[in-house]
């Protein structure tokens, strides 16, 4: 995979695997999205989550953070009018860092530095506990809200099961990013203990949630 890419700012974290429905309404990301579509070939580009930003008149100006995740965009629906918004059906692969920005064109360009998805020390321990606190939030959240959360076969790779259950909880973009930032399953499994239980101590003092769809598992690539 190429370590220069064009950068889609979005209001979410990706994570590797999920596979996730996003509008596109800024000038830059229409002009990520036409380029890629353009050039040919598969539709690549990094997404970063934006950490705080303002627009002035026509521009838009935005902190973001320095952890993304390469994704595939594998659909794209545009609104009639030209100037609406882009709706891109992204699915995460690869962790990166960004080294360096490359704000010259019509969009930011970015030279990531590729992040390896090592395990940790004891990811199948962590993973029991983790686990097993999950399928907590998932009945707790399931008796309070509909659909609730529905759980299919999970995986068995300590990796995977970190990112799979970073997606589909409710959390605030902090929280995901700081997921998205461990720096292996086994510590990313332990953050995901530590906000299971804070969420199921909140569950269990105030029994309701907003009334916002959670992600579903069938939505979430199995690879």
């Amino acid at each position: 995979m190429d370590s220069r890419l064009p950068l889609l700012t979005v209001d979410t974290v990706i994570f590797p695997g999920l596979v996730v429905a996003i509008p596109v309404t800024d000038v830059q990301g229409r002009a990520v999205v036409r380029d890629l579509v353009e050039n040919g070939g598969e539709l690549v580009c990094g997404a970063l989550a934006v950490r705080d930003g303002y627009e002035l008149g026509e521009r838009v100006f935005r902190s973001l953070y320095g952890t993304g995740c390469a994704a595939t965009i594998s659909e794209v629906a545009v609104d009639a009018d030209e100037d609406g918004p882009i709706e891109v059906t992204l699915t995460g692969n690869r962790r990166f860092k960004v080294s360096e920005l490359d704000g010259s064109g019509d969009y930011l360009v970015a030279d990531v530095e590729w992040l390896d998805d090592e395990l940790g020390d004891d990811p199948l321990g962590t993973a029991t506990i983790a686990l097993e606190r999950f399928r907590k939030y998932a009945d707790a959240v399931s008796e309070i809200s509909r659909p609730g959360l529905h759980l299919g076969e999970l995986p068995d790779n300590p990796s995977t099961l970190s990112y799979l259950m970073s997606a589909a909880m409710k959390l605030m973009t902090p929280d995901r990013q700081k997921l998205l930032e461990a720096t292996d399953a086994t510590t990313r499994l332990a953050q995901l203990v530590g906000l299971l239980d804070s969420e199921l101590d909140a569950i269990t003092a105030i029994p309701s949630l907003p009334a916002t769809d959670l992600i579903a598992w069938s939505a979430l690539s199995p690879n």
